[in-house]
């Protein structure tokens, strides 16, 4: 079929698809010469398709015509002179990617030998640094024997180096550890205690009751003698917090003065029953409010092993252990506790120790 045959079946088609959308799309009648709208519609619509497939058959056709009038190449020619024009491009891809590959090689080995020399630079300082730091390192193990060996020839001339001229333990080193006792004097336990606490050569903090003071003078004067802390435990055991500013204070002064009738000082020192403290308290005397890190409730058993491991379980350095001298247990325990605590290192110090330093 003709290229002119093509465009007039198209052209044929289009016109009835247009034929088809206008008669489904206008159903209205006109009233002019009482012809039907979509007629008159269709008829327009002919008019315009016809001179349009007519312009473009117009230019099909002097397309035809001008490929006509040029000259033939033959398929053979046209394929050689492609694969020319593609060999070409390949050689010269190729010659480029020689080119550049030539040029990796060389740079990779610009980079190998600056690679080298600065390893080899870098051997070369490190060896030189090693050889510095030994030398170093000689020179003052050279100097640390050469005063080691004055010191210990001016010690020998002298004859003057002996164990108490040995360096002193730092005190940051050493684990230290507070015994402290509620609720005394007691007239037998605390006895026993303090004669088993000067056997150990341990220092603790006693709290004392004010009641229980009277008739039991001489051993709140042993306790200042041997080296240990007098605090406050309240005139009969009551809860501060409980009470007024003016009974409070009432509380630790009047312990406070009996023992210093004994021992001419104040007790700074107040532990508060039941833990339980006042902040506003201001009394005649300054005060620091001291409670406790391990407490074994060894008034609450009569069990001494139990009581010994509560507070060996749980004890770490600069703690306050919490015991009372008014139970035999609980004296028992606190040896055995001071016998244990020894024997790991441990040294026993007053509360104001750990307070205030």
């Amino acid at each position: 079929m003709t290229s002119v045959g093509v465009l007039s079946d198209l052209r044929t088609r289009v016109i009835k698809a247009t034929v088809f959308f206008v008669r489904r799309r206008h159903i209205v009648i006109g009233k002019k010469n009482r012809e039907p709208l979509v007629v008159r519609s269709e008829k327009r619509m002919g008019w315009f398709l016809t001179a349009g497939f007519s312009c473009a058959a117009a230019v099909v056709l002097l397309i035809t015509v001008y490929r006509s009038l040029l000259p033939e190449v033959p398929a053979g020619d046209l394929l050689t002179t492609e694969g020319s024009a593609l060999t070409d491009d390949d050689l010269l891809m190729e010659a480029d990617a020689t080119g550049t590959a030539a040029e990796s090689v060389a740079l990779t080995d610009k980079i190998l030998s600056v690679g080298d020399l600065e390893t080899a630079e870098g051997s070369a300082m490190m060896d030189s640094g090693i050889l510095k730091e030994n030398d170093a390192a000689e020179a003052e193990t050279g100097e640390k024997s050469a005063a080691a060996g004055a010191f210990d020839t001016d010690a020998a001339a002298d004859g003057e180096m002996t164990d108490g001229d040995a360096a002193e333990t730092d005190p940051d080193d050493t684990m230290r550890v507070a015994l402290t006792f509620d609720d005394g004097p007691h007239p037998t336990w605390t006895v026993k205690l303090l004669d088993g606490l000067a056997e150990r050569d341990v220092r603790a903090t006693f709290f004392v009751i004010g009641e229980n003071i009277p008739g039991n003078e001489d051993i709140i004067a042993r306790m200042d003698q041997e080296g240990h802390l007098i605090g406050n435990h309240t005139y009969d055991h009551v809860k501060i917090s409980d009470l007024s500013v003016e009974a409070a204070c009432e509380q630790v002064e009047r312990t406070s003065a009996l023992v210093k009738a004994i021992t001419g000082k104040d007790t700074e020192y107040v532990r508060p029953p039941f833990g339980s403290w006042r902040g506003d308290l201001e009394c005649s005397f300054e005060m620091f409010p001291v409670l406790w890190d391990v407490d074994p409730l060894d008034w609450t058993t009569k069990n001494t092993s139990d009581v010994v491991r509560r507070v060996l379980e749980a004890v770490e350095p600069d703690d306050i252990i919490l015991l009372h001298d008014c139970y035999e247990s609980s004296v028992d325990a606190a040896l055995q506790i001071a016998d244990a605590l020894l024997k790991q290192g441990y040294q026993f110090v007053t509360v104001d120790e750990l307070i205030l330093e």
